[in-house]
């Protein structure tokens, strides 16, 4: 490169980009067929095994060494380690192609049906449609239409991408330029597009293949068509506010970034490695200041770099300072805009890289660049202008930098350009919180109320997650000032909090109350004091009113704009001191000096005890020597990963410097384990910086990991003060990489609880961003979304038939739809069917009417049956099948098999959803029942007689089904039963009848129907219906026969584990607390806390569960149950 060359992004060749292949292997043969990654793997474990082989140099302590065995067992799991991160990628590579061949062999039909712009369209609508549907392929760089080559056609992106051009599109080789792609699924229509565009042009990137109709073959419905453009696709989409505006912008730079990780070439940098970094540092709980360090020391490591700088262009664009130097001598330097290298970047706008030797040309200063070998510098950009530049060298015996390096440093660089805006333009003055000594004055004004009373009260509050930062400080009763409906009331004092404004922290929200007669809490209201972008919030808020406000997510929505005032809503006006200019959060005001505290390096067994107590039971409120105790004893608490949730809790968040020790300390921390990260997502740690913290602790979680504890992350969702976070950024991250295992989960929690009015717009900005990125699997999507609403309409016509055309009805309807030729159910992300199959398809007995389906599966080993719930709340159900996976995955760690059978269970939508069928399997009231199915009289009594003193009924069962031999089935059924007997009493499964109860031929015994939990037990005219802590007969036990002592001690071994992991069992009801379950609230999470003996020694809890297991075998009543629910069906 000549002295001053300036470079840029290379373009890449279309040729040399990678083509979707024409057939797809299977995953199995292609994971076999890979040698390449095992080669990989071996090259990978040389560095780890001479790592672990070679001797210690001056070791500050003496460490036992690893025995041959163990070393041999570290070997296999980091080897095991490796490669799934090799394969994983194979994987999804794999399920992708799948996806665009399943495409490629299905007919239009399949793709037209589900599509959203044709939603409204009827069966003979749709088939005249597809009739004049064909289809054309276009190879690479093809244009499909444009002003030159218009036609009155509509486009329909089967496969492939396609792109819009116009004159002033972005270069080719900009890598995050916010480029309008159509996709498969998308919609063109030329004639609208060029209306609006005349320039305009769509190409083809890649191959792709499109449905061309006639345009008119398409608008003889334009009555049922969407009002807006055809061609609006997910792309268009643009967002008013600014946390919504920073998602979408974030989420088009990482899926950039994706499609860079997956297409770079191999370098001596894994463009991996890096992105990951980048992805899961910078967030938008960072201010500026945290933003730029965080980047910095990045570029340090991954670059290998000597001297990292940011240099930060002044308003009017004259000179540079140095926001930050690792060469601190360099910090807060000033330099003319046109000075070295970054100056160059200001000049062109383009970025360098070059040598020291190249610099002959350019002013600067040598000192700057002394023993310098290779310099890379990337512009940050806004509006076009150039307002920082990052500048990264290192020394001459390093490789120089190459473009693959510049390139990765462009990307990252971009995800600096919003945390700029913070800093200021040429109309924003900026001042800091810091500088206001005052106290927190707020003016409560104008408030409009619904209500009886002609007298209120206002009470404001500060609050920091779940604590209390002031007393509650409360008006003078306020007399009505009008009459109407809608009473109005006007305060006319200041009511003052007593906190400083400089001590506010960044989470701190005021709450509102509306106090009647007796105190009595009319209405609620909250918000944040600090907005998405740090600012303190200043001068006049309009609040709504409501009758409960709690999660954080509901803050934002109590929020009004002032300037759109109906007159008629019920709201509260408050007014703050104005300030002359914006006052902001800054972390760059805080000293970060490592901790010089000395403290005794030891525990005393008494604070030994207070340590493992927390651990055992993190609902147990902090008493102040408790907090006294985390806080004071921090450094010696440092080295204990779980001590880190109670230290949190002592941090007195309106004490400045109390605050900059915590974050010193977070980085110090021992780092959590992702199970433990999982617990700082939940309302209690408000702090954006904990919550950004615990987010990236959770990216260690392996896919199916995640998806297990997926529930509660999108319940902590709604814990998130603004839309654009850490957590939102993680799930869809998460789900873009792995679209079968993680996202489709992620797509039907968010898809369940998007018709509650408060959420819908988190909820749906996450949803739109994984439909709008997640390319071919969108599709898949739409057509699961297509089958859900038909079986919707079924259910719907199935209620309103009569009892003897219900099954007629079910069958009339599923033999007449309009079917795609593969589609997915809720319930299994990589299970496809084809059909229904109507004739064994039948409306069961129960009240709601659900449906019991029968499919045809793409595969073989595909499951067959599912019962479709609509009027039911399944999300109870789900949490409860949940729980039981977890705790089968805790199980299963510590060797404990228990055969449990959490069958699937997703809740969809408003009161609908699926539950898997269990196949040969039997209920134990059907059990009973066929017992005596050949008698002509007396069946009922006969089986309330079996379940009452039959003791051989079930063993009898297992026998005659001959599916295993009978020790494999005893052993079976012990197993199975200790880990249900086990989990049922732990989380107080309720209503456990015997049609409640099944057992599989092989002598798998589980449980369903969990419409009951945590001790909310039916009761029959105030007496208790279930007196047993769990359900354990004498029929059961003659099954197990001589494996009864197995049962025994499983039952303690299962009991012990889910103890040791009780302060996580409890943590994920609490992050589930907010999906607002019936019968899930804080005092019955006391429920689990309670059965799981906390306050007991283990030795003493096996004690009380082996008295328990005795006294199960011996209560009446639940025999009794079970003959009476006989009786009654």
């Amino acid at each position: 490169m000549d002295a001053g060359d300036e470079v840029g992004v290379p373009v890449v060749p279309l040729d040399d980009l990678p083509k979707p292949p024409a057939t797809t292997t299977s995953i199995v043969s292609l994971l076999r067929a890979e040698k390449a990654i095992v080669a990989e793997i071996k090259a990978e474990l040389q560095s780890i095994e001479a790592f672990l082989d070679a001797p210690k140099v001056a070791p500050v302590a003496t460490k036992p060494q690893l025995s041959p065995s163990s070393k041999q067992r570290w070997r296999a799991t980091v080897r095991q380690i490796v490669f799934m991160e090799k394969t994983k990628g194979k994987v999804q590579q794999a399920h992708g192609a799948e996806s665009i061949e399943r495409l490629q062999h299905s007919s239009s039909m399949s793709l037209l049906c589900c599509l959203p712009q044709l939603a409204r369209l009827d069966a003979d609508e749709l088939h005249e449609v597809n009739a004049a549907a064909r289809l054309v392929t276009y190879a690479p760089r093809a244009v499909v239409f444009s002003s030159a080559s218009a036609i009155d056609v509509i486009f329909i992106v089967r496969t492939g991408v396609l792109e819009a051009r116009v004159a002033s599109s972005p270069a080719a080789n900009d890598l995050l330029a916010d480029r309008l792609q159509y996709v498969s699924g998308d919609m063109l229509d030329p004639y609208e597009m060029l209306a609006s565009s005349p320039t305009l042009s769509i190409v083809a990137v890649l191959a792709a293949d499109c449905y061309v109709l006639p345009r008119m073959a398409l608008f003889q419905y334009e009555d049922k068509l969407p009002k807006a453009t055809l061609s609006a696709n997910l792309h268009n989409i643009r967002y008013g506010d600014m946390e919504s505006e920073s998602f979408r912008k974030w989420a088009h730079e990482m899926a950039g970034c994706l499609h860079y990780e997956s297409t770079s070439s191999s370098s001596r940098m894994s463009p991996q490695a890096f992105i990951r970094e980048i992805l899961l540092s910078v967030s938008p709980e960072l201010d500026v200041d945290h933003c730029i360090r965080c980047m910095a020391q990045i570029f340090l490591k991954l670059f290998e770099a000597s001297t990292v700088r940011f240099y930060l262009a002044n308003v009017a664009n004259t000179q540079f300072q140095t926001k930050f130097a690792s060469d601190e001598v360099f910090q807060e330097l000033q330099t003319p805009v046109n000075f070295g290298v970054p100056g160059v970047v200001h000049a062109s706008g383009k970025a360098f890289l070059g040598r020291c030797d190249d610099l002959a040309a350019i002013a600067h200063d040598p000192v700057m660049y002394a023993s310098t070998g290779s310099i890379m510098a990337v512009p940050v950009a806004h509006a076009s202008h150039v307002v920082g530049v990052w500048e990264v060298l290192n020394t001459q015996s390093r490789p120089p930098y190459t473009i693959h390096e510049l390139e990765l440093l462009e990307l990252a660089a971009q995800f600096t350009q919003p945390y700029l805006l913070q800093i200021g333009t040429k109309t924003r003055h900026l001042g800091s919180v810091s500088q206001v000594a005052n106290d927190l004055a707020i003016k409560p004004g104008t408030i409009r109320l619904a209500t009886k009373a002609n007298r209120i009260q206002v009470r404001l509050e500060l609050v920091h997650g779940e604590a209390s930062l002031t007393p509650p400080v409360t008006s003078a009763w306020i007399k009505a000032t009008s009459l109407a409906s809608v009473k109005t009331f006007e305060c006319l004092e200041t009511l003052v909090l007593p906190c400083n404004v400089q001590s506010l922290p960044r989470a701190a929200h005021l709450c509102v109350a509306i106090l009647g007669p007796q105190k009595k809490v009319l209405r609620q209201a909250a918000c944040y004091l600090f907005s998405f972008d740090h600012f303190l919030r200043v001068g006049t808020l309009r609040l709504s009113l409501h009758a409960r406000v709690t999660l954080p997510i509901e803050f934002s929505a109590c929020l009004q704009s002032t300037d759109h005032d109906d007159g008629l809503g019920e709201c509260i006006y408050l007014d703050t001191p104005p300030s002359s200019v914006l006052l902001t959060y800054r972390s760059a005001e805080m000293a970060w000096a490592r901790p010089t505290s000395v403290v005794p390096m030891t525990l005393d067994a008494k604070q030994k005890q207070m340590l493992g107590t927390f651990e055992a039971n993190p609902m147990q409120p902090l008493s102040t020597d408790d907090r006294r105790f985390f806080w004071s004893y921090r450094s010696v608490l440092v080295t204990t990963s779980s001590a880190l949730m109670p230290f949190l809790l002592s941090v007195n968040w309106a004490n400045r410097g109390h605050v900059t020790e915590a974050y010193k300390y977070l980085y110090l921390w021992t780092p959590p384990t992702a199970l433990q990260a999982l617990q700082l997502l939940s309302p209690k740690f408000a702090d954006p910086f904990v919550r950004a913290y615990a987010v990236r602790c959770l990216d260690s979680l392996p896919d199916y990991r995640l998806r297990l504890y997926l529930l509660q992350l999108v319940q902590a969702l709604k814990c998130e003060p603004h839309h654009d976070s850490a957590l939102m950024r993680f799930l869809l991250v998460r789900a873009l990489k792995s679209p079968s295992e993680v996202g489709y989960a992620l797509f039907w929690l968010l898809q369940a609880e998007l018709h509650v009015p408060i959420i819908q717009d988190r909820f749906a900005l996450l949803r739109t961003q994984y439909l709008c990125h997640s390319g071919v699997f969108r599709v898949e999507l739409y057509q699961s979304m297509y089958v859900m609403r038909l079986l919707e309409r079924l259910a719907t016509a199935v209620k309103a038939a009569s009892s003897a055309t219900r099954d007629g009805v079910l069958r009339a309807g599923l033999e007449e739809a309009i079917l795609p030729d593969c589609f997915q159910l809720p319930l299994h992300p990589n299970v496809f069917y084809s059909a229904f199959v109507p004739g064994q398809c039948r409306t069961m007995d129960s009240a709601k009417k659900p449906l019991f389906l029968h499919l045809t599966p793409t595969k073989q080993l595909g499951l067959t049956s599912t019962i479709f719930k609509s009027g039911d709340d399944l999300r109870q159900d789900q949490l409860t099948l949940q729980l039981l996976r977890v705790m089968d995955d805790l199980w299963q760690a510590n060797d404990l098999h228990l055969q449990l059978s959490a069958y699937a269970c997703v809740s969809s939508g408003d009161n609908i959803g699926f539950i898997q069928v269990v196949h040969h399997a039997s209920t134990l009231a059907a059990i009973c029942r066929d017992r005596h199915k050949h008698k002509k009289t007396g069946r009922k009594l006969a089986a309330v007689k079996t379940a009452l003193f039959g003791k051989r009924v079930y063993a009898q069962w297992l026998h005659d089904q001959r599916d295993a031999t009978s020790d494999d089935v005893a052993r079976n059924f012990a197993l199975s039963c200790a880990g249900y007997c086990v989990a049922t009493y732990v989380l107080g499964v309720g209503d456990r009848h015997n049609d409640n109860l099944m057992l599989t031929a092989s002598g798998q015994f589980l449980h369903i129907d969990f419409g009951h939990f945590l001790g909310h037990f039916k009761t029959y005219m105030g007496y208790a219906r279930e007196r047993a802590p769990f359900v354990l007969t004498h029929a059961m036990v003659t099954v197990m026969g001589d494996q009864f002592p197995l049962f025994q001690k499983t039952c303690v071994a299962a009991f012990l584990v889910l103890r040791a992991h009780s302060s996580f069992l409890i943590s994920l009801l609490e992050l589930a607390l907010s999906a607002a379950i019936p019968e899930l609230d804080r005092d019955s999470i006391a429920w689990l806390q309670n059965a799981l003996l906390l306050e007991l020694s283990d030795g003493d809890a096996q004690i009380r569960l082996e008295a328990l297991i005795q006294e199960a075998l011996a209560t009446v009543t639940t025999r009794i149950n079970h003959a009476t629910h006989l009786l009654a069906h």
